[in-house]
């Protein structure tokens, strides 16, 4: 039985990095703010959007509702953007067409955003077992919840599934989960910092995720 890949989206298997830069600068300029470099906000991304605009504006001691507002002001010019520069990470689209089991998506990203992204790009031609976005359920990665409702979804154990995503919520949802994690080495997060979450391998390109795989369901 091939195990569940539960993949991440951003960073995982779309480079969404260059839209998500220029919408949160558009943001940032609309209050006044000086315009950040692509690293540090590249480094925010995989938290959330909640916790992406009350880093960026920590110092303003914002109240809920003005979080609120950033967070539907980002979302609205980030809808504007997210089509422009994104694109699907080399070799996705041939594992996806040739790998036999089922596979599912759970990103920090809103579910609207996130779904609307697959349709662009064709990737929601793939039968997902289901895409969970940050507001799908009432807890977000790093909780391991996301990650059991799927694995009931697609009737699997922890025993044959694995996390594959780029940042620390994915590993770390994948270990509270008791769920082996395949860290992207070419994603948005070091994988020195990727490391001490316990990930059972490291993937440096799509190509490699199949021979990756058949090495790891052994040692697991």
């Amino acid at each position: 039985m091939n195990p569940l890949l539960a993949f991440d989206l951003d960073g995982t298997l779309i480079d969404s990095a260059p839209d998500i830069v220029v919408a949160v600068n558009r943001t940032l300029k609309n209050h006044g703010k000086i315009m950040l470099s692509d690293e540090v906000i590249i480094s925010h991304i995989g938290e959330g959007l909640k916790k992406l605009i009350a880093d960026l504006f920590l110092e303003d001691n914002l109240e809920p509702s003005q979080i609120v507002e950033l967070e539907m002001e980002f979302l609205r010019i980030y809808e504007e953007e997210m089509f422009n520069r994104t694109t699907i990470f080399p070799g996705v689209e041939n594992f996806l067409s040739s790998y036999q089991g089922p596979v599912a998506i759970i990103t920090n990203k809103n579910e609207k955003p996130a779904k609307a992204i697959l349709s662009h790009l064709g990737l929601d031609r793939y039968p997902w077992v289901n895409v969970f976005g940050a507001d799908t359920l009432e807890e977000r990665k790093p909780s391991p919840l996301p990650l059991q409702t799927m694995m009931k979804l697609a009737s699997r154990t922890p025993q044959d599934t694995f996390m594959i995503g780029d940042g620390i919520p994915d590993v770390l949802s994948a270990l509270r989960a008791g769920v082996p994690s395949i860290a992207i080495g070419f994603g948005y997060t070091s994988i020195s910092l990727l490391e001490k979450y316990e990930p059972m391998g490291v993937l440096g390109h799509y190509q490699d995720l199949h021979s990756l795989l058949e090495k790891l369901s052994v040692r697991a």
